[in-house]
């Protein structure tokens, strides 16, 4: 099949990191998704974290008392209160599940396979964080919505 692709047709690049930021907002303007938390594919949530942020912010911008830059602010703010940490974690274990699959030759791929036979008479957690249960639990059983409806007004009330 590689063999049907013409030379110059496929694109690389590197896969990157990225230090945590310290903020996704100023003033009336976030950031979202990749922006702000660049995600490894290694989890295949990238564009759902993405979708998450955006589906946050609306919630969050429909609670605001008014529509004045000094409350889209703030609520902005509330948006990446809301949102850092899941975002960050998801974004650690991607990171941990592509170095867990990634590992060349050595001690330390005997040690990951040795995880993944004792996973399979179901002892140990997941080298894959992907394919960890508590992990998916936590991907896909947060209603990242309802907790923004259910959070918001303490969060708005905490922030000056």
């Amino acid at each position: 099949m590689l063999d049907l692709v013409k030379d110059g047709e496929v694109c690389e690049w590197k896969l990157r990191v990225h230090e945590p930021l310290d903020s996704w907002t100023e003033g009336s303007t976030a950031l979202l998704g990749d922006a702000c938390h660049p995600t490894l594919p290694h989890l295949a949530q990238g564009a759902a974290q993405a979708i998450e942020d955006g589906a946050v912010i609306a919630e969050v911008l429909a609670k605001l008392p008014s529509s004045s830059p000094e409350d889209v602010a703030k609520g902005l703010r509330v948006y990446e209160k809301l949102r850092m940490e899941r975002a960050y974690a998801l974004v650690e274990l991607a990171a941990a599940s592509g170095k867990a699959l990634h590992l060349g030759d050595g001690e330390a791929k005997k040690e990951r396979d040795k995880a993944f036979a004792a996973v399979k008479e179901g002892k140990g957690s997941v080298p894959d964080k992907w394919a960890d249960a508590d992990v998916q639990k936590m991907i896909y059983g947060e209603d990242v919505m309802k907790i923004a409806g259910e959070r918001f007004g303490e969060l708005w009330e905490g922030l000056r």
